[in-house]
């Protein structure tokens, strides 16, 4: 039974005494037990009293807040609105959420909603104000973090629509020479075998470009899936460079190096992804090296659980503003003369998918000649891959 609500059996004035004082020890409690910073401030902005979440917010006791100015919790970029609201409140006897910053003890500053109504004598005399903040930290911070997510999505929706804009004219690209060879051949124009030809090569053109696309957008929406699998690493590698081979100019080596703990070592990787990285690197390295040599080389270091495998080439080298953006979308589309028909995606895939792989990929010019791309991969991972 409410304490209020309870019969007294003595005199009534006795009576009406006692639920009068319980209900200013109830009234005393809830002021100060309640979510709601409050204090009392007399017409110079002297504090009277003070609940404990008011004295607990700002950090000090309530004997250093009573007697002491409220501006001194007033954070310095909220001085001069908190004289105009006291103006406000003089005026109108009224001030109704009004944002202020207040600073702890600690020097910590917080937002808070301001409310504040006249205090009154029994004579009508103006004699303070009660002051209520109610504590928007969380409402401010996530008031942020939607602000921040907005950004991130218009920014999202930006790139995304810049994509489908390149990635429509790059794939409208190899379109017209289909047409063209097709053409050309119906008017006898060109050889059979010739258009054949042509349409073969624009034709794989247009499949790599799906398919980069297809791993872009699943990238991008952390649907790429991985099959974790021990690899002989010595052997991956072998079969990269042996299928690389085909494609070197003329006054071209290619030479594959793996020290000797690496050649019997397995590897723990998605054998199909990292042969698509490498493939895609020693390729790239073909296209830019017409005289010297292209060098893949394995290091392993075992007291670290990883492996490093580096690819380098005696080429033109990466241009230095290009360097710093290489591993995005696109970028290197137009690095190069032999780089007309690639692409665009194939870096950023395999950053990707090294990183996937809880790995770093990294790239640099050398001190001559060329650029080298440095893979370092976990030889066991910490843990099972998942996407």
């Amino acid at each position: 039974m409410n304490v209020l609500s309870q019969k007294y059996t003595g005199s009534p004035e006795k009576g009406r005494s006692i639920e009068y004082s319980r209900s200013l020890e109830l009234l005393g409690n809830l002021y100060e037990k309640f979510p709601i910073l409050h204090c009392t401030v007399n017409t110079k902005g002297v504090i009277l009293d003070c609940n404990e979440m008011y004295a607990t917010r700002t950090g000090y006791s309530k004997s250093e807040l009573i007697g002491a100015p409220v501006f001194g919790q007033v954070s310095a970029n909220s001085l001069v609105a908190m004289h105009e609201y006291l103006e406000i409140w003089e005026k109108k006897g009224l001030v109704e959420n009004c944002e202020i910053w207040l600073r702890a003890k600690d020097g910590t500053v917080f937002p808070a909603l301001l409310n504040a109504t006249s205090l009154r004598n029994d004579q009508g005399d103006l004699v303070g104000c009660s002051i209520a903040l109610v504590d928007e930290t969380d409402i401010y911070r996530s008031k942020k973090d939607i602000e921040k997510a907005n950004e991130e999505l218009k920014l999202k929706e930006q790139l995304k629509n810049e994509f489908i804009a390149i990635a429509s004219h790059e794939l409208r690209t190899p379109i017209q020479p289909l047409l063209g060879f097709a053409l050309l051949a119906k008017k006898g124009k060109v050889t059979q075998d010739a258009a054949w030809d042509g349409v073969l090569r624009e034709a794989r053109r247009l499949q790599q470009l799906a398919n980069d696309i297809l791993d872009v957008s699943r990238i991008e929406s952390s649907s790429l899936m991985y099959k974790m699998e021990k690899v002989r690493i010595n052997d991956l590698l072998e079969g990269v460079a042996d299928s690389e081979r085909a494609n070197l100019a003329k006054d071209v080596a290619l030479d594959l190096m793996v020290d000797e703990a690496g050649k019997e070592l397995e590897v723990e990787l998605d054998r199909s992804r990292i042969t698509q990285v490498l493939t895609n690197l020693v390729g790239n390295a073909t296209k830019f090296t017409q005289k010297g040599s292209i060098k893949i080389e394995g290091k392993t270091f075992l007291d670290k659980n990883k492996f490093e495998i580096k690819i380098s080439d005696t080429g033109g080298g990466i241009p230095e503003h290009v360097l710093p953006k290489l591993f995005e979308k696109f970028v290197t589309k137009n690095v190069g003369d032999n780089n007309k028909n690639g692409t665009g995606l194939g870096l950023f895939i395999s950053k990707a998918i090294v990183t996937a792989h809880n790995g770093e990929i990294s790239v640099y010019n050398n001190a001559g000649s060329g650029a080298i791309f440095s893979i370092m991969l976990p030889i066991e991972q910490a843990k099972e891959m998942i996407s």
